[in-house]
């Protein structure tokens, strides 16, 4: 057999190119022009690949190379499956969640089924190369010839990055100045990206902030007006003046272009009352039943309605569905945000900004307390007394009592455990993460849907659907207990309940979910369309016709409650201020109020019988892309510690 070195230099290229398209083709929703940097980038990646497996003996060197492949076709597949749970790209700096993942075994499964054709594809392309290359000879490379291919490749690569440079959405700006996963997979493929994610994290790159900085006139804050917004002391020209860190500086001149939303007939229409703010494990419509769920269905049609409210889901899932509830900033791309957020100063979050105000503040949970590093994050956050679940008898100071082991637990146990911890504070805020209405939706899958199973026998729907508002029904049970309880204590008049979930339920298909709700219309956007509970028994009959996010929840209680903060410094607005609507999506697609934009597509979808204005989608792209930078310099910076001590 002659040595074949060049023909596997091809056919590599040609594989690693095939799986690049192929996923390209399914995440991105067909090609672009960036097929052509897809093209150029894949070149040194496959020499090199070639030129590693290809260092000793044949016969070694072709078990290393079918090994390889095979790797390959895994790491592509699964990132068809788990684009397809979380709608986001699972990168390296997401790995240590990876055993999470893998503990939604079932639900899995389902994505694997769904997604059977691409993954058919992949692997079929691999026994194609093994049939190919059966009689190759695998012999050691000629390291000099591959080292002038591989140099001719990265020169041609670096040639392609520097190609229009100057513009604003050019490779070179998108490398030099982001770490944005999305975007850089979609430009230059998956394996690249993944690799250039490792290096940016290892070496603590830091994002260049590009601000565009709106026509629109800045309201100056003077003495005179200054009590007409929502805002704090804050002299930015000599904070921009003093700062040498390029970085924080330009944190500097963004927050000053903020204009600060005004208070409103809703401000302080809450002030002094207890809150319980509930973070509901993937909470979703199809939740609330009049006869299986009342009390659900209470809170929502009885308190603030919104009718246009969107729960999008992040790169972390539960996780980052909390840092969004909680701190109205938006979570990074390619990683878990809410680890990060560790010894980071959080002034305007419940638990910090309630307690300025002699509030007694908790956070409860009903799975292991250290999940997600709940017992460090929760903390720094205002929570000081966190109580979750000791599963594992730690000794933990703060441990729940009465938690039945199961999978999931109950919302009704921590409903029975947590009220008598607070019951006889004179000014609460109590925090929870539940837990029952976590995935599988199966009755083997899911403890508490097997308990609820005859409760949802005449249910006209499929088997997921069912288990899905069975495990549910303890969450509404749990909610009964505590106002039973409130009510009895002759607190409900003056306790507030904000519900929101964390994301929609994806433990359900698509299909599961259309065959039980007549809303999705669009699967990029209504798929996320969700409750916002915000309920207070003597505040009736207010409806919100706004296009409304996660990310608008804090800012909106924090004004509520008449609580101090400075609107500038946060992502969201308050919902009941003039402040213009804005949902971000992970993916970068937004809702406004002039229309819908898929950043996938490319494509803006204006509303019926509204003008839209020259470059309006261009200078929406570029908000949002701001926000989301904005929202990780924050964290890296420790930004609020500079500008509000603390």
């Amino acid at each position: 057999m002659k040595n074949n070195t060049d023909r596997l230099f091809i056919l590599n290229y040609l594989f690693i190119l095939f799986l690049e398209i192929v996923y390209k083709c399914v995440i991105f929703e067909g090609l672009d022009i960036n097929v052509l940097y897809l093209a150029v980038f894949t070149l040194p990646i496959s020499i090199l690949f070639t030129m590693i497996t290809n260092l000793i003996h044949p016969i070694v060197n072709r078990i290393l190379t079918y090994i390889s492949w095979i790797g390959l076709v895994f790491v592509f597949g699964a990132e068809v499956v788990y684009y397809s749970f979380y709608k986001t790209i699972f990168s390296y700096t997401a790995l240590s969640y990876g055993g999470q993942v893998a503990e939604y075994y079932d639900s899995i499964f389902e994505h694997i089924v769904k997604n059977w054709y691409v993954i058919l594809a992949m692997a079929c392309s691999l026994i194609i190369m093994i049939i190919i290359t059966r009689k190759f000879s695998f012999k050691r490379v000629n390291f000099k010839h591959g080292f002038i291919l591989l140099f001719s490749a990265l020169a041609l690569t670096a040639s392609s990055v520097m190609y229009k440079s100057y513009e604003t959405n050019s490779l070179y700006k998108l490398l030099r100045n982001k770490n944005d996963i999305m975007e850089t997979t979609n430009s230059i493929g998956l394996i690249t990206t993944v690799g250039v994610d490792f290096f940016k994290t290892k070496a603590g790159f830091e994002e260049q902030i590009e601000l565009d900085i709106s026509d629109e006139p800045v309201i100056e804050i003077t003495d005179d007006n200054k009590e007409e917004y929502n805002v704090t002391d804050i002299d930015f020209e000599t904070l921009i003046n003093n700062e040498s860190d390029p970085t924080v500086k330009t944190l500097h001149n963004y927050f000053s272009q903020q204009n600060p939303t005004n208070k409103n007939e809703m401000t302080g229409v809450f002030k002094d009352k207890n809150l319980i703010f509930i973070t509901a494990e993937a909470f979703y419509p199809i939740a609330v039943d009049k006869e299986l769920t009342p009390t659900l269905y209470k809170l929502v049609n009885e308190g603030i309605y919104f009718k246009n409210f969107y729960q999008p889901i992040y790169n972390c899932s539960t996780s980052d569905g909390e840092f969004v509830n909680l701190l109205s900033l938006l979570p990074g791309i390619s990683t878990c945000s809410m680890v990060s957020t560790q010894g980071v100063y959080f002034p305007y979050t419940i638990g910090n900004s309630f307690k300025n105000y002699n509030y007694d503040v908790y956070a409860f949970h009903g799975w292991t307390y250290t999940y997600y590093k709940r017992q460090l994050t929760y903390p720094n956050l205002g929570f000081e007394q966190y109580y979750g679940y000791d599963r594992y008898h730690t000794g933990y100071k703060y441990a729940l009592q009465g938690i039945k082991d199961s999978w999931p637990t109950s919302d009704i146990d921590v409903a029975n455990a947590s009220y008598p911890i607070y019951q006889n504070s004179d000014k609460f805020v109590a925090y929870y993460m539940s837990i029952s209405g976590h995935l599988q939706y199966s009755w083997g899958g899911n403890a508490i849907s097997r308990k609820n199973k005859s409760l949802v026998k005449d249910v006209k729907a499929n088997d997921a659907i069912k288990s899905y508002i069975a495990c549910n029904i303890d969450l509404d049970r749990s909610l009964k207990i505590l106002m039973d309880n409130l009510e009895a204590d002759g607190k409900l008049d003056d306790t507030v309940i904000v519900l929101s979930a964390d994301h929609y339920p994806y433990g359900l298909t698509n299909e599961d979910i259309k065959s039980y709700t007549d809303f999705v219309k669009d699967e990029s956007f209504d798929i996320y369309r969700n409750n916002l509970i915000i309920y207070n028994s003597e505040l009736k009959g207010v409806e919100v016709d706004k296009n409304v996010g996660s990310i608008d929840i804090l800012p909106t209680v924090l004004n509520m409650f008449d609580i101090k903060y400075d609107s500038r410094l946060l992502m969201g607005h308050d919902v009941f201020s003039d402040a213009s609507d804005l949902v971000i999506y992970n993916n970068k697609s937004w809702i406004s109020d002039k229309g819908r934009y898929d950043h996938i597509k490319k494509k803006f979808y204006p509303k019926d019988g509204v003008t839209i204005e020259d470059g309006y989608v261009q200078k929406m792209n570029n908000i949002v892309s701001t926000k989301f930078q904005v929202s990780k310099n924050v964290i890296q910076k420790d930004y609020y510690r500079k500008v509000l001590g603390g």
